[in-house]
């Protein structure tokens, strides 16, 4: 064996496994017969270097590719390779060759994409440049959701790069790792990311959560997501509150939590109306009711009376609700219908009786729907629906301002009003006669 490493070198493994010890990432051993991979965090990104084989089986050919799944809500596509390789790649995907303006560059590699201005600001990044020029062989493209990456939730690409043979050099392969990292960089925040950028935040907060897997687990996005909502309220900047309130009804209890307490910290009023229907919200946040949290923030945000009301309400008191007159009418209604299929059902379905919310109908029919009518909730929401429905079906008075004197109705047996004589109100606008009609 010692032979051998004197004659050939470190083995490829050697060689992966001292890399990702550089990068402080991880190495998979694919043992014997499997394929080793080197994973590496790059800011929000996973980076995973593997090896494949592709043939017919007679004649097979190893390739090696290193691949980063990252957010691409716009869906810029490109391809880059050395001209004279690849020819007529990307064609089928509606690409178009595209000069970037630096001639050495475009007269050594052929690059297509479907958003030429885009393309030249990535390469016009000088370092990108350099990296790619370091590469003897590159193919580096962004790959969308087609073929296995039906797997990626919406929005979601892939950085992906390959070429012919296992790779060694380490000098190439922390290259690559440092081309990846210019990229992403590029492709998602323009190149420019600081502690203290709202817009970078509000992105990050924005992709989607959860995890792919594939093997190994190519891509986590609830970890940045947290940390990007946590940032969020530090700036306490109101451009982020649309892209905050995006996220208040999300799987991830940790991210809905860290975003209210965001809304909180920022302090302006457009805060409150987010928060307002998830006070009826009977899910928990790190071990604790959620609906407290967002009571605290909504408290934070000046609007204690109402966590009261709403508290009160769903506690089976209904007095403070009947004669609210406060802007979050329909917030609260929103509110209610969530607590339905919580413990304080009954009084959610009352409370809805009580202040004749007949927006309520469809939420209140849809819980009826799921529940039954054997227990207390259900009963209580049939009755709420059978009330809703009766004053549902009542007649509207018209608006004053559309009836005029000669349209009122009038008996079959006796003459129209004399408009002089009609009663009129102590509070009438006008301070003699009545105005009389067109």
């Amino acid at each position: 064996m010692n032979f051998l490493k004197a004659l050939f070198g470190p083995s490829r493994k050697e060689i992966w496994r001292q890399l990702s010890r550089e990068l402080e990432g991880q190495f998979h051993d694919g043992g014997l017969f499997g394929h080793s991979a080197v994973q590496a965090p790059s800011g929000d990104w996973t980076l995973t270097l593997d090896t494949f084989t592709s043939g017919d089986g007679k004649t097979n050919q190893t390739f090696t590719r290193l691949r980063a799944p990252y957010f691409n809500p716009g869906g810029f596509r490109f391809d880059i390779y050395r001209a004279g390789v690849f020819s007529g790649f990307g064609k089928a995907l509606g690409m178009q060759d595209v000069e970037v303006g630096h001639p050495g560059f475009d007269r050594d590699f052929v690059i297509k994409g479907n958003a030429p201005r885009r393309l030249r600001r990535l390469f016009g990044n000088a370092t990108v440049r350099r990296l790619i020029q370091a590469q003897p062989r590159i193919q580096l493209s962004v790959k969308g959701r087609d073929g296995w990456f039906g797997r990626y939730p919406d929005g979601m690409d892939e950085l992906h790069f390959q070429a012919l043979g296992a790779i060694k050099d380490p000098a190439r392969l922390r290259n690559l790792f440092d081309l990846f990292t210019e990229v992403l960089w590029e492709l998602c925040h323009g190149g420019r990311a600081r502690a203290d950028d709202v817009p970078f935040h509000i992105r990050r907060v924005s992709a989607p959560g959860g995890r792919i897997t594939n093997k190994y687990v190519l891509w986590e996005g609830d970890g940045p997501r947290r940390d990007a909502a946590a940032a969020l309220g530090r700036l306490g900047d109101a451009a982020a509150i649309p892209a905050l309130a995006d996220v208040l009804w999300e799987d991830d209890a940790v991210l809905r939590l860290r975003a209210v307490e965001a809304l909180a910290a920022i302090r302006h009023p457009d805060a409150v109306g987010p928060l307002v229907p998830l006070l009826g919200d009977a899910r928990k946040a790190a071990g604790l009711r959620f609906r407290d949290g967002v009571a605290e923030a909504l408290r934070q945000l000046g609007e204690g009376e109402l966590v009261v009301t709403v508290g009160a309400a769903l506690g089976g008191d209904f007095g403070r609700l009947k004669v609210y007159d406060g802007p979050y009418r329909a917030g609260i209604i929103a509110a209610l219908g969530h607590a339905l299929e919580g413990s304080s059902g009954a009084h959610a379905a009352n409370a809805l009786a009580k202040i004749h919310a007949v927006e309520a109908l469809p939420r209140l029919r849809e819980v009826r729907r799921s529940l039954g009518a054997r227990d207390a909730t259900g009963q209580a929401v049939s009755a709420a629906i059978g009330k809703l429905e009766a004053r549902a079906a009542l007649p509207r008075a018209a608006a004053a301002a559309d009836v005029e004197v000669d349209t009122l109705p009038r008996s079959a047996q006796a003459p129209g009003p004399d408009p002089g004589t009609l009663p009129r109100s102590s509070q009438a606008p006008w301070g003699g006669d009545p105005p009389k009609a067109p």
